[in-house]
């Protein structure tokens, strides 16, 4: 199963004919990283066409929650469950507890960034009825292996930036603020001391995130990773648009006209062991 974000309205037909098989959308108030945001309202029309076209209709509901806003939240996916949209990406426990509540848990699909990295990890999760997992990005090919070997039913990303940093804070606007210039835009890049890549750096409304310094591909891998029985692979098309994200899965079925990315991730241990000195 192919899972793509989307930008444009008008590309459902054509991503469905060119191998997608579910989409991603952002909401208001509770969607972060989202390639576009579709009011509750046009989510009905949004959820007519991809019937139209075979498509299942995902919602990014990747907010962490506060407090206050529970009761929101809990509106908002009882809309979401009356409007049957076929999967909602969390990465707040807050919201399983309440999709819960609302007999709707089969269609939550956890998605933390970082955190699930051992099949015990997404037994847990399916354990509690929902309907898939998503695996930490950083895993190398060979954890992956090991962890399919033992449960399968899990998603990974095979192309697209990933987040390596979410906060709540405006640290972009702090950051200006704190030498005493103004912030000029919503994306920059973050360079670190120790390293010369350069890493994509956005401020919204919902908060700040940094992005990986390029986007993970998987040309020489994704083969693999499909004998493996792994049921669902996701393309994040944020800093593009819907031609790339075309192009990309053209070139994975199709295995010509490579679409730049890195792979590295693949073949290093996602955990650094620190090396013994000599006494």
């Amino acid at each position: 199963m192919y899972i793509s974000t989307i930008h444009q309205f008008e590309s459902i037909p054509i991503l469905k004919q060119n191998g997608i098989d579910a989409i991603i959308v952002g909401i208001p108030d509770f969607s972060i990283r989202n390639c576009n945001t579709v009011s509750l309202e046009d989510l009905k029309i949004w959820k007519k066409e991809c019937d139209r076209n075979n498509l299942k209709l995902y919602i990014n509901f990747l907010k962490l929650i506060h407090e206050q806003e529970l009761e929101e939240v809990e509106l908002t996916l009882s809309y979401l469950k009356e409007i049957k949209v076929d999967g909602i990406y969390f990465a707040d426990e807050g919201i399983l507890y309440i999709a819960k509540k609302l007999h709707m848990e089969s269609i939550c699909i956890y998605q933390p960034e970082t955190l699930i990295t051992n099949s015990n990890d997404i037994l847990f999760y399916l354990n509690e009825g929902i309907q898939s997992v998503s695996l930490a990005h950083e895993l190398s090919l060979e954890e992956i292996r090991k962890i399919a070997s033992k449960n399968h039913s899990f998603e990974i990303l095979i192309s697209g930036y990933y987040s390596i940093l979410y906060s709540r804070r405006p640290l972009i606007s702090n950051y200006f603020k704190a030498i005493q210039k103004e912030k000029e835009k919503e994306q920059y890049t973050l360079i670190e001391s120790t390293r010369t890549g350069k890493m994509p750096i956005v401020e919204d409304e919902n908060g700040t995130y940094i992005f990986s310094e390029q986007p993970v591909e998987s040309y020489d891998q994704l083969e693999e990773l499909k004998k493996l029985n792994i049921e669902r692979f996701r393309i994040d098309s944020i800093f593009f648009d819907d031609q790339w994200t075309i192009d990309v899965l053209r070139s994975y079925l199709e295995k010509k006209n490579y679409i730049p990315g890195c792979s590295k991730w693949y073949y290093q241990e996602s955990i650094k062991k620190k090396e013994k000195k000599d006494e």
